[in-house]
């Protein structure tokens, strides 16, 4: 069951009224980007709030041992908004007045495209892939995400010593400067109103990138770059390692046809994703699923 805040509450109260399926249920906070969050297909998020083939098959609910979700997500946000101190508190209140099993975070992607490499590389010249990679390094950004990273699990941490905090890496792009196609069919009538959405990085460093190949090698070391730089030292911070860990996402989606635009995948990528994503979360709740 999937809910948004203002159906959470009354949801939960319910399924506390029956014992044996509050002790089965999941109840999974959910907070992060568009990769949990976008409408044009179905996203990370939503191919783990439905059931795995597998767990279908054998008839798992979705209400029970399916998971109860609370999804506080939205599309565009940077990790630098989402935990800023104020946003945090927000979200204690929340992750505070529930006993939630396990958190899902997808932050981090948008703090590196877009406007933050227009102002990187505004007015430079041409360069290479790594040249461009050591000006992100130096800009510092890495260091300000990962310290808001640890500003929210540092306080989600004192309310819940023990509940795991999940969070993933995000794949390399493949369709440099490919902006989404929004339709009638993806979006609805919203499609309409929107021209188009993106691209967020090619048309941002072409002028200093101009080769495709260059582009796409410049995405991966700025992916690699946030691993390396953001959620491996959360994880092996003794501070915060024993409740963050991340899902190693890369490398999964190898076709173009696995990418809707430049930074989201289609449906079906989004599946291949998931599956990761779900091993790695069962391993983390399999005491309340029963092993």
């Amino acid at each position: 069951m999937t809910t948004r805040r203002g159906e959470f509450r009354a949801l939960y109260r319910a399924l506390q009224r029956d014992r044996r399926a509050f002790e089965a249920t999941p109840v999974i906070f959910c907070e992060g980007d568009s990769w949990f969050s976008t409408p044009l297909a179905m996203n990370l998020l939503d191919w783990l709030v439905w059931p795995a083939p597998a767990d279908e098959a054998r008839g798992v609910p979705l209400f029970g041992a399916g998971g109860l979700f609370f999804r506080t997500e939205d599309s565009g946000d940077l990790a630098l908004d989402m935990f800023a101190p104020r946003r945090i508190r927000d979200l204690a209140e929340w992750y505070e007045g529930f006993a939630f099993d396990l958190v899902l975070v997808s932050a981090g992607g948008n703090d590196f495209v877009d406007g933050f490499l227009q102002r990187l590389f505004r007015s430079l010249r041409p360069m290479s892939a790594t040249a461009a990679f050591q000006r992100v390094l130096d800009s510092g950004r890495y260091g300000q995400v990962r310290a808001a990273y640890r500003g929210f699990v540092e306080r989600f941490r004192v309310i819940r010593p023990r509940t795991p905090i999940l969070a993933h890496s995000y794949d390399y792009p493949l369709r440099m400067g490919q902006p989404a196609k929004l339709t009638l069919g993806n979006l609805g009538a919203a499609a309409l109103l929107k021209q188009g959405a993106g691209p967020w990085i090619g048309n941002r460093v072409a002028h200093v990138l101009p080769d495709i190949a260059q582009q796409r090698r410049f995405a991966q070391l700025m992916t690699d770059g946030f691993v390396e730089h953001v959620l491996m030292p959360l994880r092996d911070d003794p501070a915060s390692g024993r409740v963050f860990d991340f899902v190693d996402l890369r490398g999964t989606l190898r076709r173009e046809s696995h990418w809707f635009d430049e930074m989201h995948p289609s449906g079906a990528g989004f599946a291949l994703l998931a599956d990761r994503f779900r091993r790695q979360m069962q391993q983390k709740l399999e005491v309340k699923l029963g092993g």
